[in-house]
């Protein structure tokens, strides 16, 4: 979406309007790397663009405050919908540049020892699969299956926040102890 600024010419005294450039949402920006949603938030994560934000019990992932202090972004949060961030010409050309090395830093991450193998294991499993699984599916499946993977490191082979993998941790673990109570009840 191009951003018009309107300035008062003074020797008119007609309003000009001037193209701030194409700033583009952050899954336009994905869209463009040739990645999905969840992966470009997660390298934008990395580089600091993005921060998570809790509000109202809701975690959402947007622009840090020196992406915007900057003019590199700007937050939008229409009233009765949903907010969204789109970034500025000069933050897409500061991205582009650092965009392979951090890519590159994140697979690496998540390459590394029990979490590689977990990775992979994960990809094994839902090729297998008829139908895609949901992230929640996803997250309690690499805990049932590497219990000693930390939040964090689930988080980063997910491609989530830790944030969402401790909400559905929590969620298993209280479905697991309601089972458990029916069991002990029901013997």
């Amino acid at each position: 979406m191009e951003y018009f600024e309107e300035v008062l010419d003074r020797k008119t005294g007609e309003l000009v309007r001037i193209s701030k450039g194409e700033w583009i949402t952050i899954t336009e920006m994905a869209t463009s790397f040739g990645v999905g949603k969840r992966k470009a938030r997660a390298i934008l994560r990395e580089m600091g663009v993005l921060q998570i934000e809790d509000r109202g019990g809701h975690c959402r992932q947007r622009l840090a405050r020196w992406v915007v202090q900057r003019g590199w972004g700007k937050r939008h949060e229409p009233k009765g919908r949903y907010p969204f961030d789109v970034i500025g010409p000069d933050a897409q050309q500061w991205i582009a540049e650092r965009w392979v090395e951090t890519v590159d830093k994140l697979q690496a991450k998540t390459l590394d020892g029990e979490s590689g193998s977990a990775a992979s294991a994960l990809q094994h499993f839902k090729a297998k699969r008829l139908h895609p699984m949901p992230t929640q599916h996803e997250i309690c499946w690499l805990i049932d299956h590497f219990p000693s993977l930390s939040q964090s490191e689930i988080a980063s082979i997910v491609e989530v926040s830790q944030q969402l993998v401790s909400k559905f941790a929590g969620i298993r673990q209280a479905q697991r102890d309601r089972w458990h109570e029916w069991q002990r009840i029901a013997a």
